[in-house]
């Protein structure tokens, strides 16, 4: 098994010439957060495999028990902010435009790409789960968009998933940062299948077994029968918490502005403790990033894959040049204090011509525009 630095790489061989590539995030202690040279080894790797002929089907996964995914390298975004305030920073101008280039190759990929949501998946984790063919989930999934904590937004192309979710659901997660489970993804389609972490060697046996054929779209349908047969033994224990909350989410969604929805939720009278944390997530965020997510649902519809990416990383640079992202990481990963002095305190302070600073372009080209 080669190994590249925090990427481990393999390949197995089926018995008729075809492969199964299988790329594993090796970076446990830091919850298999993302550093750029983890992109580029990644997304070299998929561009090799995509041109080789016998190369089947790709698989995705991550060491240790706690997280898929974690996010991207949060740190090194952190100290490029404060060596270059304001920007222009070449950093994270880099970091952001190579992972959401390996993120747009996912959901382009010729060939079946399979991801094992198996513990946490949050920020750039969820841009390598949205894009691939099966996304499966675990009893140890937790899946977020925590962004609006640290002065950030959902991104890694989460902007075109909005769409696809039961409509407020991507709002009130997005707003709340609330963490699901496994059953939540399955109940609103953020995963496919549910399989035990206990049933996967079963699996990737079986996965090296099958007899794939030349096309990539009969592979899906071979992965499909495949997940299926392990579908009917499985039976989940865990209970969805989303989805008997889901009319009450809808109608506190249901606003004409940021305002109102922010105040429907933080006015909400009830002693559900999980709704009460979602309003404390809503509370405690970033008042700038709620904008941003809000400008996010009002776009989506009108924005095809490439649009979505494009318009995310003017959002992300954006983000890089003002200061709520540096003071929201200083607040929750460098000094844990967890008392972010956001630019302005309330989302009804904030002034419009602020947020349109945020939502204007970052270049005159911008460097996705040859996706």
């Amino acid at each position: 098994m080669p190994k590249t630095d925090l990427i481990l790489v393999k390949e197995l061989e089926n018995g008729d010439g075809y492969k199964t590539g299988f790329i594993i995030l090796n970076s446990p202690d830091t919850l298999n957060s993302l550093t750029l040279d983890m992109v580029k080894t990644i997304s070299d790797q998929l561009r090799n495999w995509s041109n080789d002929p016998y190369l089947a089907a790709v698989s995705i996964e991550g060491v240790g028990e706690k997280a898929f995914c974690a996010g991207g390298d949060i740190r090194a975004l952190y100290e490029s902010m404060l060596r270059n305030p304001g920007g222009p920073n070449p950093f994270s101008e880099e970091f952001f435009e190579q992972e959401y280039r390996l993120d747009y190759m996912i959901h382009t990929y010729p060939k079946p790409v399979i991801c094992w949501v198996d513990g946490i998946a949050m920020g750039g984790g969820v841009g390598l789960v949205l894009g691939s063919d099966f996304k499966l989930s675990t009893e140890r999934t937790g899946f977020a968009m925590p962004e609006i904590g640290v002065g950030l937004f959902p991104d890694v192309g989460f902007t075109s998933y909005i769409n696809k979710l039961p409509k407020g659901l991507a709002l009130f997660l997005m707003l709340t940062a609330t963490k699901i489970n496994a059953a939540d993804t399955q109940a609103i389609g953020l995963t496919d299948y549910f399989l035990h972490s206990s049933k996967k060697q079963e699996f990737d046996k079986k996965l090296c077994e099958i007899n794939w054929m030349k096309d990539s779209l009969s592979n899906v349908q071979l992965i499909s029968s495949l997940l299926e047969s392990f579908k009917q033994k499985e039976e989940m224990s865990l209970e969805s918490e989303i989805k008997p909350r889901i009319k009450t989410i809808k109608s506190l969604m249901n606003g004409a502005s940021l305002l109102e929805v922010s105040e429907n939720l933080l006015n909400l009278n009830t002693e559900d403790i999980w709704m009460q944390k979602a309003a404390k997530g809503l509370k405690q965020g970033s008042p700038t990033s709620a904008f941003i997510i809000w400008d996010q649902c009002k776009r989506a519809k009108e924005l095809n894959l490439k649009d979505v990416f494009q318009y995310e990383l003017d959002l992300a640079i954006q983000v890089t040049r003002h200061p709520d992202f540096t003071e929201g990481i200083r607040a929750a990963i460098i000094e844990k204090d967890n008392k972010p002095q956001w630019k302005y305190k309330e989302i009804k302070n904030v002034p419009e011509e602020w947020v349109t600073e945020h939502l204007e372009p970052a270049w005159d080209v911008n460097p996705l525009s040859n996706l």
